[in-house]
């Protein structure tokens, strides 16, 4: 299967490196030419949680062109790129290509499927935990769950030819019937562990640790299921327990979060705890933690000279 991986940082680079050898043809995809050259020239390199180091020679370039004829688009930018990413696309990608969401947050299929139609969009997440050390250097540091499904419910051919390509590359994957279900799942565990990590400057490991931290992650869970339950989506998996599961087996990584945080950049926190506290506005429930924390994170962010 050809492959565009749009978004090279470290997910993009964990699933591009890994699919491309298995054997699936991978294009990487990044906006900067910096990054770009130091990929094209030392090629990814992935270590694994065993500690065997993985190297794969993939082609990279900034854009995405209708020449490559990509058979699977698959999207790991960050949340706050997705409307961007989404244009390009838009102007770039012949129809009917399937384009695979698989990043945190809540909006970016929404945000797809309006540039690029619905029919296109295949929403997927995973709790694949990995830690960036620079261009095309990855740090795998915790195995997880991968989860692909249509929007619509059905379990359709490209799914399956998905899930078949990921499980190849040694991903544990599932199709899932509620995958908006799923998104959101996933979305309230993000919004409990990321900024809670992001603000202590703590592993993901020592939340579970530490009651103070576990309390109130218990409080944005809470939070995060009812307002989910008031819009309808019934949550699948349980949030609690994947979050203690997300937690034991990524107990050693950094969330995104904190990495962003810790490098400068811009973070997710309006994609994960803002859109939740807004999302719970609209239909009457109070997320007065989710609130605080989109706040706190936003003044981390500017104190740093953030966005």
């Amino acid at each position: 299967m050809r492959i565009a991986v749009v978004g090279a940082g470290a997910i993009g680079c964990l699933f591009g490196g890994r699919l491309h050898r298995a054997g699936q043809s991978v294009l990487l995809i990044h906006h900067r030419r910096s990054v770009v050259a130091s990929i094209e020239k030392k090629g990814v390199r992935i270590r694994e949680p065993s500690r065997k180091v993985v190297r794969a020679r993939i082609k990279t370039r900034t854009r995405l062109s209708k020449y490559d004829k990509p058979e699977l688009i698959l999207i790991t930018v960050k949340a706050y790129d997705t409307e961007g990413v989404a244009s390009l696309l838009e102007e770039s990608v012949i129809s009917n290509v399937p384009v695979l969401s698989l990043q945190n947050g809540l909006g970016n299929v929404e945000k797809l499927a309006r540039r690029l139609g619905s029919d296109s969009i295949v929403a997927g997440t995973t709790t694949e935990a990995a830690l960036t050390t620079g261009p095309g250097s990855v740090i795998h540091t915790g195995s997880g769950m991968t989860w692909v499904g249509e929007m619509n419910s059905k379990r359709s051919e490209r799914c399956l030819a998905i899930e078949r390509a990921f499980r190849g590359a040694g991903f544990s994957t599932v199709i899932s019937n509620n995958i908006r279900g799923v998104l959101w799942a996933k979305a309230v565990v993000n919004s409990a562990i990321n900024p809670i990590s992001a603000i202590a400057h703590v592993r993901n490991g020592d939340i579970l640790k530490t009651a103070e931290l576990r309390e109130v992650a218990s409080k944005v869970i809470d939070e995060g299921s009812a307002v989910a339950y008031a819009n309808g989506i019934v949550l699948k998996p349980a949030p609690k327990p994947l979050f203690e599961r997300v937690l034991t087996m990524t107990s050693r990584n950094k969330s995104s979060m904190l990495q962003d945080i810790e490098a400068g950049r811009r973070t997710e926190i309006r994609q994960l705890n803002g859109a939740i506290a807004r999302l719970g506005s609209l239909v009457g429930v109070s997320a007065p933690f989710n609130y605080l924390l989109t706040n706190l994170v936003l003044s981390l962010e500017r104190s740093q000279g953030n966005f």
